[in-house]
C-alpha cells in the first residue's frame, strides 16, 4: 500500500515566534502576506516561515525540510534555509490527523526587484506546499487611500 503524502496545510510569515515551553504552543508575533521594502534592491529583514505538517504516518525517524523563496517566472532561487528534525525512538507513531508546527528562520537576503515571489516547502525533498510573497515597494503618500480599518472608526 502506498502511503499518502506529507501535506503542509498552512505556510505562515512573521517578524518572531516564540514557543510556550508548557504548552508547546506558538506564538506568532507581527504576522504578514506581503513585505514591504523601501527600495530594489535592498535585503529583507530576518523573518520566519512557520509551516503545519500533516499526514505523517508511523515511526518517523527523521524529516528533511527546506524553505525557499523563489521567483516562479525563472525559477531562480532567492534564499533557502533547511534543517533536519530528529525523533527519538521512543517517541510514539505519528497519527494522520496530527499536526506538526515548524517555523523556520529565514535569514535576510537581497531582493533585485518588486515581485511576487513563492515560498516554497520541501520535505524529505519533496514539494509540499507554496504560497505567494509579494514583496512591494513603499505605498506612495495619496493621503489615506491606503489601508482602510474593516471597523469604522468612531468619531
Amino acid at each position: 500500500m502506498d502511503q499518502e503524502p506529507v501535506l503542509c496545510p498552512a505556510i505562515l510569515l512573521s517578524d518572531l515566534v516564540v514557543r510556550e515551553k508548557a504548552t508547546d504552543k506558538l506564538t506568532l508575533v507581527n504576522t504578514f502576506g506581503q513585505l514591504r521594502l523601501p527600495k530594489f534592491p535592498f535585503p529583507t529583514p530576518l523573518f520566519f516561515i512557520t509551516v503545519w505538517l500533516t499526514h505523517l504516518r508511523g515511526r518517523v525517524g527523521q524529516l528533511d525540510i527546506a524553505a525557499r523563496i523563489e521567483d516562479p517566472k525563472s525559477g531562480h532561487v532567492l534564499a533557502s534555509a533547511s534543517g533536519q528534525i530528529q525523533f527519538p525512538a521512543e517517541a510514539p507513531p505519528f497519527d494522520e490527523q496530527a499536526v506538526l508546527d515548524l517555523p523556520i528562520p529565514m535569514p535576510p537576503f537581497l531582493v533585485p526587484q518588486a515581485a511576487v515571489y513563492s515560498v516554497v516547502i520541501l520535505v524529505n525533498n519533496e514539494k509540499v506546499g507554496e504560497r505567494p510573497l509579494p514583496i512591494v515597494s513603499p505605498a506612495p503618500e495619496t493621503g489615506g487611500a491606503g489601508f482602510r480599518p474593516l471597523i469604522p472608526e468612531s468619531g
